[in-house]
């Protein structure tokens, strides 16, 4: 005869019960999902990938519409060789350009085409409508503050730990 097995009391959760694991579990998978679903769509509509759009925002926001390698790849927390395939990808594409840094004449930068930002218009439109879509009905705005306040306060965690 076969053994019964008891159904376990518990769902099998390998990162823990406590409201801090839940919290992270949720927070990981939310987060996945959601730039899984903007990804898709941004890249359907538009062409562009979500760190295609992060990386023209940040260019759009920037001074004179331009950034040296080292902060963009700071800001995008991306490593040298990553950040130069992606600006060297939106460069064919005519959105970016890299340039020799005016300033230090060993240094690159990547400034934003007018092209660019064309492009970066109508896809922060398509963006903003999504986050809009997906984000907004969930939350009231004191929640939006308390979250706010809590990503900022993982954010300054995470840059005071010791990297691995």
């Amino acid at each position: 005869m076969g053994v019964t097995c008891e159904p376990p009391t518990r769902e099998r959760n390998l990162t823990g019960f406590s409201p801090k694991a839940r919290a992270w579990r949720a927070f990981f998978e939310t987060s996945a999902l959601i730039s899984d679903r903007m990804e898709k769509r941004l890249h359907a509509v538009t062409g562009l990938k979500l760190a295609d759009y992060n990386l023209l925002l940040l260019l759009t926001e920037a001074e004179d519409h331009q950034l040296r390698m080292g902060e963009l790849a700071e800001r995008m927390v991306f490593s040298p060789s990553r950040l130069s395939y992606q600006v060297k990808s939106l460069a064919r594409r005519g959105l970016i350009e890299r340039c020799i840094d005016e300033n230090d004449k060993r240094g690159m930068t990547a400034r934003l085409t007018d092209e660019g930002r064309k492009v970066f218009a109508a896809a922060s439109k398509v963006h903003a409508q999504h986050i809009k879509q997906l984000f907004h009905p969930a939350l009231d705005d004191a929640q939006a503050a308390d979250l706010e306040q809590i990503c900022e306060q993982i954010h300054q965690t995470v840059e005071q730990s010791e990297d691995l």
